[in-house]
C-alpha cells in the first residue's frame, strides 16, 4: 500500500491498542477480550493479505505485528488477522461463510509434524475454526473445543477437534513461503513486546530515584539497559530483513532468513525482557504489574512454531538437502 495508507492503518492500530490495552492481569477477562476482538475486526485488517497481489506487503504486516506486541492486548491479531488470511490466499480458497479461522498447531505449539498428535487452535480469540498445515502441504479445517491452559495470559488457546474438511494443498514453494511468513510474523510481535518493555524500563530508570539520584544514572543499570537495547535491535534487524526477503526473494531464501530471525528473537527478546524486569526491581515481580504479561508472552512465544534448537538444526542442514526437502522445522 502507499506510505500514507500504511501510516493511517498503523495509527488506527495504535489508537485501538491504547484503548483496549490491559493495565494488569486482573483486567484479562473473557468479556474484555471479546469486546476488543470485535473492535479489532471492525478495522478490516483481515483483508490486508487476502487479495492477490495483497494490499499490504509482508514488511508492513510485520510492522503491524510489532505494534500489536508493544502493548498487552487480549486480542488475536496474528492468528485470525494475519496468518489465517495469508494461508487462504496461498491456497486460493475462500473462508467459510461467516467463519473466522485461526491457525492450528501441535499441542507443544510447534508446527504440526508427521506424528499423530492432538492439535490446539492458537491465538483463537474470536475464531470458530482453525486451519492445520500438515507436513505434506495438505490444509484441513478443524473445529474448536474448550479453552486450553496457557502461561501467556493474553493469548487465547483452545483445543482442536478432528478435521472437518480439506481446504486445499500448498505447493512446495507455498509451504516454504507459509513457514517463513508465520515465523516472521510471530518474531515481529515478540520483538515489538521486547522493544516496548525495554522502553518502559528506560523511562522508569529515569524517574525512579535511590540515594537521591535517578537509578538510570548508575552505571550498572546503564549497562543492563544498553545490552537490552542491543538485543532488541538485533531482533529488529533480523526480523525486518526476513520480512523483506518474503517480499523480494525466493521462498527458499526467505525461509532461511525467517529461521535466523526467529532463532535470534527466541533468545534475545527473552533476555531483553529479563533485563527490563531487573531495572524495575521488586515491583516487576508482583501480580499487579504488567511486567509478567510481557515475560509470559516472550517466554511462550520462544516456543511457538519452532524453538531455537529446532531452527538451528534446520539451518545446519546442507543447502541442497534444505532446498530439496520440506521440513516441519523439527
Amino acid at each position: 500500500m502507499e506510505t500514507k495508507e500504511f501510516v493511517l492503518v498503523r495509527d488506527l492500530l495504535r489508537s485501538f491498542a491504547a484503548r483496549f490495552r490491559v493495565g494488569s492481569a486482573d483486567d484479562v477477562k473473557p468479556s474484555a477480550g471479546a469486546a476488543a476482538q470485535e473492535a479489532l475486526g471492525e478495522l478490516g485488517l483481515g483483508e490486508l493479505r487476502r487479495s492477490t497481489p495483497p494490499a499490504a506487503t509482508v514488511q508492513e504486516c510485520a510492522l503491524l505485528a510489532e505494534e500489536h506486541g508493544g502493548l498487552p492486548l487480549p486480542t488475536s491479531l496474528l492468528g485470525t488477522v494475519l496468518l489465517a488470511p495469508e494461508l487462504l490466499r496461498l491456497l486460493g480458497a475462500p473462508a467459510a461463510p461467516g467463519g473466522t479461522p485461526t491457525i492450528a498447531l501441535a499441542r507443544d505449539l510447534r508446527f504440526p509434524d508427521a506424528s499423530p498428535s492432538p492439535l490446539v487452535a492458537w491465538d483463537s480469540e474470536g475464531a470458530d475454526e482453525a486451519l492445520c498445515v500438515h507436513p505434506d502441504g495438505t490444509v484441513t479445517a478443524v473445529g474448536l473445543g474448550q479453552a486450553a491452559p496457557s502461561v501467556d495470559l493474553l493469548r487465547a488457546i483452545r483445543t482442536a477437534g478432528p478435521a472437518r474438511r480439506v481446504v486445499g494443498r500448498l505447493t512446495l514453494a507455498g509451504q516454504r513461503h507459509w513457514q517463513a511468513y508465520a515465523l516472521v510474523v510471530v518474531a515481529a510481535e515478540l520483538m515489538g513486546a521486547a522493544r516496548s518493555f525495554v522502553g518502559q524500563s528506560v523511562a522508569y530508570a529515569r524517574e525512579r530515584s535511590q540515594y537521591g539520584r535517578p537509578v538510570g544514572s548508575f552505571q550498572a543499570v546503564q549497562h543492563l539497559l544498553a545490552d537490552a537495547t542491543v538485543q532488541v535491535e538485533a531482533c529488529a534487524s533480523a526480523t525486518r530483513y526476513a520480512a523483506w526477503c518474503l517480499d523480494h526473494e525466493s521462498p527458499e531464501r526467505a525461509l532461511v532468513a525467517a529461521r535466523v530471525a526467529k532463532a535470534e528473537v527466541n533468545r534475545s527478546a527473552v533476555e531483553a525482557v529479563y533485563a527490563g524486569m531487573q531495572v524495575f526491581g521488586g515491583i516487576a515481580q508482583t501480580w499487579e504489574h504488567v511486567a509478567h504479561l510481557y515475560l509470559r508472552k516472550v517466554r511462550v512465544g520462544a516456543t511457538v512454531l519452532a524453538t531455537t534448537a529446532d531452527l538451528l538444526t534446520a539451518l545446519a542442514e546442507p543447502e541442497p538437502a534444505a532446498v530439496a526437502v520440506v521440513e516441519a522445522v523439527r
